[in-house]
């Protein structure tokens, strides 16, 4: 019985995602024609495909979730990712642990998101609505024509006893977590480009199109962000490096998207108040989706060495093709439309809000564009030189710190410049306060260690005198933690003063408590006071970056039990070594102590872990694991020596299993430990990793971390996401303005 209704799920499985794509690629042809006809009966059957096709994605992925919580390993997909031994919650996530999963998931969100579209625009953007439907179909089609030709999720092979199993780098619980929340974002900004491309198409480029995908794209926006602090604080503890951003391709790809994304947001709003940088707003949404189905692309295909990549397939051709269609058509159309693009107003002064939200949007693109440069670099070397270039962390951070930098300030300026043309006696009545706290901050710190920074002064003229700009740059860098905390002031201080201000007003004017002015001011002007929230959140990431990156303390020592290190104000004592024997691993735990060394006062205990999960499909490994769970679930003394034995087993077997079998016997996962000090030590983070243990001994060897700050990077994504969340909260002010303008564009169209 079970056996036929697992045939069923996978025919099922396999015709659905089949339709889907005909009644996609039905609904692109039938909203283009609708579109170009204005036949209203066309326009209707593409929305009902769309929503057809988004039942069929859906029960297709219910199928495949299916084979996962059957173990059906007839699938070669669910072979591949996941076993017997998984836990429940990894064979559900398992679903995008490899390629045709993570395409099926995009597709399926990208469907749900497409028919949430099609249902709150029922009656309105009568005009837009086809086209976007259109994009959208056509996009969805694009991935499950991959789905049916190229990465079959039903693809079956022999019946076989057990599977190879998810990546030990993934069975950590931020797997269920992080790629669905980045994929949110990236499929997210396929909204506002359908919009966009709808727009130009049919030359209605006013401000309704943006309007209509605000929330969308804030919320793409909010999810793309969120997924990048979540896979940095998921490489933080699990890769091992003590580190969370390392400028790998795939972490590139995820923040590209969300550089120009931003961009965006904030280039709208010159066009919503004064009408201007229209070409600019079209070309930003379109290098938006496209960057977005790049990180995809990169994230998936293997075609740059990645810590993150854990499949490949030859999907490269079909992405390369997609790509250069999408871009290069909406460019031509871009250019075609430029006629019906003209700006209503003129940049007026270079002291001016305009003028400063377009420095910003210059630097976010240029960030972009240089960290796709670099990204893409080993690629184009080895495509035209033969030769493959590295392009290491060093390159990256000597480009784009300066920037974000600039980047940081303008946060803080933007604020406080009036629309038009600031005035003299604006500046110095909004600014004296702000960059004295930052002047004030940057002498702090520079004073406190006045002969270093002196030296790298000359140091760095010394380089300058030598034309050697790059040692120049790389001398420099001394002086960016410094910079950092000044601006992060300066912005603290502009920011803050934006709430006073404002609350103060309130007050006088309503008669309002402090507490309740400041809850109205922020709940009738969420957009504005979010995106204060959100600049204060990038102001503390950057300071946990700059100070876990300049005053960070890394070194690596060999213990006994017993041992007692001294690590700057710590004290480490290493405890004991425990092996265990869990559902699909065995691991070395080693369980240390550790002190403050002024008082020995207990701060923390560790517990960093080293898991070798072994390759079951060798009998002989199996029955020693068995025998080893089965003596740990006794209680038997002889556990730990089982566990010994087992680690023996597993090394003996290695070379034999990277000969025969697809994954290797021994695949380690390192989990290290780290805890929060009192409240002295808030932000800074203890954190070692065990890089080398002798079960029969207890002999260990450790790399210990103290990352001052660090944690203020985690505390600035909380704010990050508390900032975005209000500013895509319903807002009265903009349901009107939006029900208002879509009240004209009835009117028109009638």
């Amino acid at each position: 019985m079970e056996s036929s209704i697992q045939d069923a799920t996978i025919l099922l499985g396999h015709w659905s995602v089949f339709g889907a794509f005909v009644l996609a690629g039905w609904a692109a042809i039938a909203g283009a024609l609708g579109g170009a006809a204005r036949s209203f009966a066309m326009t209707k059957s593409a929305e009902r495909a769309v929503l057809a096709a988004t039942g069929f994605t859906l029960l297709a992925a219910a199928c495949l979730v299916r084979g996962f919580l059957s173990d059906d390993f007839r699938l070669d997909y669910v072979y591949l990712y996941s076993s017997t031994s998984q836990a429940l919650p990894y064979k559900i996530a398992a679903l995008w642990g490899g390629q045709a999963g993570s395409l099926l998931l995009w597709v399926a969100l990208l469907a749900v998101m497409a028919s949430i579209m099609v249902l709150t625009n029922r009656r309105h953007n009568r005009a837009l609505m086809p086209w976007a439907v259109a994009v959208v179909a056509t996009t969805m089609a694009f991935f499950l024509l991959l789905l049916n030709v190229v990465e079959p999720p039903f693809r079956m092979g022999p019946m076989r006893p057990d599977g190879v199993g998810l990546n030990p780098q993934l069975k950590n619980y931020w797997m269920m977590i992080h790629p669905p929340t980045l994929y949110v974002g990236y499929v997210g900004f396929t909204i506002p480009f359908a919009f966009g491309i709808a727009a130009l198409i049919t030359r209605r480029t006013g401000d309704l199109w943006f309007r209509t995908t605000r929330r969308w794209t804030l919320c793409a926006w909010t999810f793309l962000g969120t997924g990048i602090l979540l896979g940095s604080y998921w490489a933080y503890i699990e890769l091992g490096w003590g580190g969370y951003w390392a400028w790998d391709p795939v972490e590139n790809a995820s923040l590209m998207p969300w550089l120009t994304g931003t961009a965006f947001l904030h280039s709208v709003m010159i066009q919503e108040r004064k009408g201007m940088l229209k070409v600019w707003n079209a070309l930003l949404v379109i290098l938006t989706f496209c960057l977005s189905i790049f990180g995809t692309f990169l994230t998936r295909s293997g075609i740059i060495s990645s810590v993150h990549s854990f499949a490949t397939s030859n999907i490269g051709p079909f992405f390369v093709t997609f790509l250069f269609l999408a871009f290069f058509g909406s460019l031509v159309l871009l250019i075609l439309r430029l006629g019906d693009l003209r700006s209503e107003a003129r940049l007026e002064s270079i002291l001016s809000r305009e003028a400063s939200f377009l420095f910003n949007n210059m630097i976010f693109v240029g960030i972009a564009g240089t960290v796709l440069l670099l990204t893409t670099f080993p690629i184009l070397s080895e495509l035209f030189t033969g030769r493959k270039v590295t392009m290491g962390p060093p390159i990256f951070n000597m480009v784009n710190v300066p920037w974000a930098l600039v980047l940081l300030l303008l946060a803080g300026v933007g604020p406080l410049v009036a629309w038009r043309k600031a005035s003299t006696v604006n500046l110095k009545r909004n600014f004296a306060g702000p960059v004295l706290i930052g002047t004030w901050v940057l002498l702090l710190l520079l004073f406190r260690d006045v002969r270093g920074y002196l030296s790298a002064v000359g140091k760095t003229f010394a380089a300058m005198g030598q034309l050697d700009l790059a040692l120049a740059l790389e001398r420099v860098q001394a002086f960016y933690p410094p910079l950092t905390f000044a601006i992060g002031a300066f912005v603290t201080a502009t920011v803050v003063s934006e709430f006073w201000r404002g609350t103060r007003i309130r007050m006088r004017h309503h008669d309002e408590s402090g507490a309740i002015a400041l809850g109205r001011l922020v709940s009738r002007n969420k957009r504005r006071y979010g995106g204060y929230i959100v600049h204060l959140a990038m102001v503390t990431i950057f300071f946990g970056i700059a100070g876990s990156s300049a005053y960070r303390h890394e070194s690596v020592h060999s213990l006994v039990p017993g041992e007692i290190l001294e690590v700057g104000p710590y004290w480490m004592r290493y405890d004991q070594l425990r092996l265990v024997a869990e559902e699909d691993h065995i691991g070395a735990i080693v369980e240390a102590s550790l002190f403050d060394a002024k008082d020995g006062t207990v701060l923390a205990k560790l517990a960093p872990e080293q898991r070798l999960h072994p390759n079951l499909q060798f009998e002989e490994l199996r029955s020693a694991f068995v025998e080893a769970r089965r003596l740990g679930q006794e209680g038997s003394p002889e556990y730990q020596r089982s566990v010994v034995g087992l680690f023996g087993l597993i090394r003996s077997l290695e070379s034999r299993a990277q000969r025969e079998v697809k994954t290797p016997s021994t695949e380690v996962a390192i989990h290290a430990s780290w805890s929060l000090m009192h409240p002295a030590r808030l932000a800074e983070d203890f954190y070692v990793i065990p890089v080398g243990i002798d079960p029969d001994t207890g002999q260990a060897s450790f790399r210990v971390f103290i990352n001052p700050m660090v944690n203020l990077i985690w505390f600035g994504g909380l704010l990050f996401v508390a900032g975005s969340i209000l500013g895509v909260l319903p807002d009265a002010r903009e349901r009107n303005r939006l029900a208002g303008a879509l009240a004209l564009e009835d009117r028109a169209i009638a």
